[in-house]
This record gives structure tokens, C-alpha cells and sequence, in this order.
């Protein structure tokens, strides 16, 4: 919550709690906030003071707090209120975040409220939701402006003036023929700069950049992002426009999605839904699968040690150095896959770039890691081990280091490769291998430097 909303809290829970006659204060007060500082007061203040200021709103701001709110605040307001309300506050909404707060419902709940809209508003809801979630056809809304390219300048402004007020946006107005395929788009600026007489044919950009009803919202967004749109059309297997999608929604895209994948990076399912809306069980189930892989990988560790036993009872100073090596092999794998996830996601490198990767994380890992291979043998020395450990633990962080840098860098493309999401081997992951395999690398190089 940011701290401009924080005073407002206190102050509503004191006037919702004032009888009708004394209420014009707080309505005076609202009339003053934005409908999304009103969103986040609602999550601060308790269930009876929540529900007394949703029904002082009017009902234009109320469709604007509601489409603001929280998925918690919004499943709130949508048991509390009655039907009748609900469907005049989805109707104040654009049709698209109209479906994004239904689908979020029970289906028996949307359809209860979708036959109370008007007939209209029902049916472009209704056609919204038929397409798949998470794809351009979900997200997008009729609601744009068409021109024919045979239309003058002049002609075309006429037109504009009497547009329907809830059109989304003008910033690009887009060309249609006889048969409603997409032929160009006109930028608002282009409209407004050329003379009177011209045609819209003549001034139009004839390639446009569109996607289908079935692109994936992630292509979508990064689309948006490439070409710096502020919209983008959406068209059908024919090439007919059938809608577009805005900015705004391409925003919340991009931040649901990488929510998504820091989730992941973490060694966990994405939860779908804010960490406070989220039951304990449903955490703990998102989390319990990827610990009981990263448990059994860990087990791994164990084994190499296991293998290494005579060594270790040996030379027993050899343990003192494990947490510090395979601690700095993970930190190591950690980075360079988080890196690598992230030019992978912006399309910064491609599997083609390999190679290429597989070099440049050979050299970083073999750099870093003789820098931090002389640090440790000047910290065993100090530690009081003897030269030749000394010059084993000096030995194992460059190899360490380059190895997880290596694994770090491939695996990530290997997976986008085989088609799984790169996310999904997180940072963990790769700690945990190269945990594994660093302590045999370190016991190996201790066997042989110290010819045990």
C-alpha cells in the first residue's frame, strides 16, 4: 500500500462508522480519490467498513474500484453484493475486464450474472470467454475505431466526432475492406497532420503488425513490447479484425508473467493468486513437490560423500572446506541461469547462440573462479592447512566455478529446446547438481593433489 493511502485508512474507518445524515464528509473525501487508492484502502479496512464504502461509490467508481481490486477484495465484493448490483457494475466496465473478473468466478455464478447484462453486453462477454484463457482472443475488446481506405481526411474526422464514447482508444485507427480484413492502420498523428482531401489509402501504413484470436498472451506482450504499441489488432483465421488489446492490459500481462517466472526461479509452482488470497494448504502444495525433487537431488551430496568416506577420515581437514566450495559452485550456477532465463525471455539469445554461450560462460567461470581460487588458498593458509590443501582448495574453485557456470548457461537452453519453460529448471535446481558434482570434483582434486 503506498504511504499517500495510509492516513486515508483510519479516517474512513471512522466516518463509515457515522450514521447516513453524517456520511457526506466521506463522500466528499472519495469524490477526491482515485479509484485505485480506493481499491487499496479496501484491502486495509475490516469486512463491515469494506462492504459501507463500496455502497456509498457511485456506481461509475465503484466498476472502476471493483476492476482495481485485489482478487481477494474482488471475490468480496462479489459475495456480498446482490446479483442486480453486480451486473450494472459489469457493465460500467469494458467488456474485457468484465470477462477477466467473471472468469474468475464459479461458472454457475458468471452465468447467473452474464443473464442479468443487457443483451448485448451478455453476448460480447459471452464470445470473450469462449476463446481460451491467456490468449489474444480473452483479452481484447470490440470496442476500437474502423476506417475505409476510400474515406477523405475530412470525412474520416466527421466520423470520429460521433464515436461511441466507450471506444478504448484512437491512438491508432485501423483500415478495413469490404470484408473487415485488415488492410492498414492509421496513427492518430498521421489523421491530424495530412490535408483535408487525402484518402485514408493514401496515408495509411498497408503492413501492420496483428496477431490471432489464439496467440498466447506471453507472444502477445512481448509483441506489444517490441513495436512500442500502445495497441495492437487481433484478427481471426481469415484475417478479419475482430478486436484489439491495450496497453493496460498488456502491462498486467507482463507483470503476471514475470511473477510467474520469479516463482518459479525460486523452486516453486506459481500461486496463481496474491500471497495473502492464497489458503496454507495451496502454498504448501505448490512448494512440496519441487522440495521433494530438490530433497532427492540433495540426497546425491550425501552419496558422493559417501564415496569419498576413506578420504575424508584420512585427511579430516578436507570437511572444513565443503560448505565454502560447493556453497560458492551454487552461488555461481545461481547467477548465470538467472541471467541466462532473463536474455532468453527478451530474446537476447536463442538455443543458435549456444556455442557462443557455452564460451563466454567458460571464460566468466574460469575468470571468476582462479580470482576466488586464489582467495581461498590465501584463506586456508590463514586457517592454518597445510600447503597442499591449501593449493587443492585453490585448484577446485576455478573448476568449480567454471563447471556451474557452464551448466548454468546450457540447461536453460536445453530446455527451451526440448519446449519446457526455461523458468522451470530454476536456480535451486542447478544448485542442487552442482552441489553434487563440485564435491567430486573437490575430493577428486584432494585425492590427487594430496595423493591419497
Amino acid at each position: 500500500m503506498q504511504e499517500t493511502t495510509l492516513p486515508l485508512v483510519a479516517e474512513i474507518e471512522r466516518l463509515v462508522t457515522l450514521n447516513d445524515t453524517n456520511r457526506n464528509g466521506l463522500r466528499g473525501l472519495l469524490e477526491a480519490i482515485h479509484p485505485a487508492d480506493i481499491a487499496e484502502v479496501l484491502d486495509e479496512l475490516s469486512a463491515e467498513a469494506r462492504l459501507a464504502l463500496f455502497n456509498l461509490l457511485s456506481i461509475e467508481v465503484a466498476s472502476e474500484v471493483l476492476d482495481e481490486s485485489n482478487p481477494e477484495i474482488a471475490r468480496f465484493i462479489f459475495e456480498e453484493l446482490p446479483d442486480d448490483r453486480l451486473a450494472d457494475l459489469l457493465e460500467e466496465l469494458p467488456m474485457d475486464d468484465a470477462a477477466r473478473l467473471l472468469a474468475d468466478l464459479p461458472p454457475q455464478t458468471a452465468a447467473g450474472l452474464i443473464e442479468l447484462m443487457q443483451p448485448e453486453d451478455a453476448a460480447e462477454v459471452r464470445d470473450l470467454l469462449s476463446y481460451e484463457e491467456s490468449t489474444a482472443g480473452r483479452l481484447m475488446t470490440d470496442k476500437f475505431v474502423r476506417l475505409r481506405s476510400t474515406w477523405t481526411v475530412t470525412e474520416t474526422f466527421d466520423y470520429l466526432r460521433h464515436l461511441d464514447p466507450d471506444t478504448e482508444t484512437i491512438a491508432y485507427l485501423y483500415v478495413v475492406d469490404h470484408r473487415d480484413r485488415l488492410v492498414g492502420v492509421v496513427p492518430l498523428r498521421s489523421l491530424v497532420i495530412a490535408q483535408p482531401e487525402q484518402t485514408i489509402e493514401e496515408i495509411m501504413t498497408p503492413r501492420v503488425v496483428a496477431v490471432g484470436v489464439d496467440t498466447d498472451q506471453e507472444e502477445l506482450a512481448e509483441t506489444v513490447a517490441k513495436y512500442d504499441f500502445s495497441a495492437i489488432p487481433v484478427v481471426d483465421d481469415e484475417g478479419r479484425l475482430v478486436g484489439i488489446v491495450t496497453v493496460d492490459d498488456v502491462v498486467d500481462i507482463l507483470e503476471a508473467e514475470a511473477t510467474e517466472d520469479i516463482q518459479r526461479l525460486g523452486g516453486s509452482e506459481p500461486l496463481d493468486q496474491p500471497y495473502f488470497a492464497t489458503p496454507v494448504v495451496t502454498v504448501a502444495r505448490k512448494r512440496i513437490g519441487w522440495l521433494l525433487l530438490l530433497f532427492v537431488g540433495g540426497s546425491l551430496t550425501s552419496t558422493v560423500m559417501r564415496l569419498f568416506e576413506d578420504e575424508l577420515l584420512e585427511v579430516v581437514a578436507l570437511s572444513i572446506f565443503i560448505p565454502l566450495l560447493i556453497g560458492t559452485g551454487g552461488n555461481a550456477g545461481s547467477q548465470t541461469v538467472s541471467t541466462i532465463i532473463r536474455a532468453l525471455a527478451i530474446d537476447e539469445i536463442r538455443f543458435g547462440d549456444a556455442l557462443r554461450v557455452l564460451f563466454r560462460e567458460l571464460s566468466t567461470g574460469l575468470l571468476v573462479g582462479t580470482l576466488l581460487g586464489l582467495v581461498g588458498a590465501c584463506l586456508a593458509l590463514f586457517w592454518g592447512a597445510g600447503i597442499t590443501l591449501a593449493i587443492a582448495v585453490g585448484l577446485t574453485l576455478p573448476m568449480i566455478c567454471t563447471w556451474a557456470s557452464v551448466v548454468g548457461g546450457l540447461v536453460p537452453l536445453l530446455a527451451e529446446r526440448v519446449g519446457i519453460d526455461p523458468a522451470v529448471v530454476s536456480a535451486p535446481l542447478i544448485t542442487t547438481v552442482v552441489d553434487a558434482t563440485g564435491l567430486a570434483i573437490y575430493f577428486l582434486i584432494a585425492r590427487a593433489v594430496l595423493e591419497l
